[in-house]
């Protein structure tokens, strides 16, 4: 959305921007009816969301990034620091409203005809999309969506179950790591820092410069969530979990000198310390979240049908 003296002068909003707003809204609106049906769940819900939201978000590296199926044009960001960050923009519209969904659907137990019907409605708001020329596929083909959201939906399901009953402690890790991949990859790297233009990636490590600055941001978010969870679930006490901080912030180092990671000059203190406290705080609140429904004598241990 582009103003100036307060006068919107970019029409491309009336033509591609309101549509994804729209979903954005509906998203939104779907995920405060959710999360409020869910009842003494809220906080688990919330943390389930970031979870299979994480899935959503895996799948859509591999197809978006590697694949190259789609292009989105959703005419958001004005000068970002690459015109392939509005195309992000347009696919976390996307991907952020297939995970509210799910969770619509397991969090009302709906039946699988109602994973197929949504299915559908997803491919005609695709359909509308391709028309408005807000939205290209590649080689991609609407029935993919049709077919694979019903499937989708009955994984989360699954695991839906799983985290009302209890999650094995190998399993357990892995919902944290996918939540934090919301948490991380997407809202601290590309929404804060990237398109603040705090820090960046190199896009000449492979010949895609795309794919080059995923590899950072990918490599960024293994090195920092993995060393939180680990101070985190193995309790770490004192010169250890110092240890390991300062060797982050080492490692962090490191990759500024070798231009792998491209932070703004003299801002390196506040980059580190705001990423390593992003990842911590967010493996506390989801922990936390997850942990609050484990624990309430109320949650019920029926299994869903």
């Amino acid at each position: 959305m582009y103003f100036s003296g307060g006068r919107m002068h970019d029409n491309t909003f009336w033509t591609n921007t309101i549509w994804y707003i729209l979903l954005g809204l509906s998203t939104i609106i779907e995920l405060i009816f959710t999360v409020n049906k869910a009842k003494n769940r809220r906080k688990m819900t919330i943390a389930f969301y970031l979870t299979i939201t994480g899935i959503a978000l895996v799948f859509e590296t591999m197809v978006l990034f590697f694949l190259k199926a789609y292009v989105y044009y959703p005419m958001i960001l004005k000068n970002p620091p690459r015109p392939f960050d509005d195309v992000l923009a347009g696919n976390l519209f996307s991907q952020f409203s297939v995970g509210a969904s799910a969770l619509l659907v397991v969090v009302l137990n709906l039946k699988f005809y109602w994973f197929i019907i949504v299915g559908l409605i997803y491919g005609l708001i695709e359909e509308l999309f391709l028309s408005l020329g807000i939205y290209r596929h590649n080689w991609y083909e609407t029935w993919m969506t049709v077919m694979g959201i019903p499937l989708f939906f009955w994984v989360v399901k699954k695991m839906y179950v799983k985290a009302i009953q209890g999650i094995e402690p190998v399993f357990y890790y892995g919902y944290i790591f996918l939540a934090l991949y919301t948490c991380n990859v997407i809202t601290l790297v590309w929404g804060l820092l990237m398109l603040s233009r705090l820090q960046d990636f190199n896009t000449t490590l492979i010949s895609d410069p795309e794919v080059s600055r995923l590899y950072g941001a990918l490599g960024h978010f293994f090195l920092l969530s993995g060393s939180v969870m680990l101070i985190h679930f193995l309790r770490l006490k004192g010169i250890w979990k110092a240890l390991v901080i300062i060797l982050l912030y080492i490692i962090y180092y490191i990759g500024c000198k070798l231009n792998i990671v491209l932070v703004k000059e003299g801002r390196f203190v506040l980059v580190s310390t705001i990423s390593i406290c992003w990842t911590y705080l967010s493996v506390l609140i989801i922990d936390n979240f997850y942990n609050c429904a484990a624990k309430d004598k109320h949650v019920s241990r029926k299994v869903l049908k």
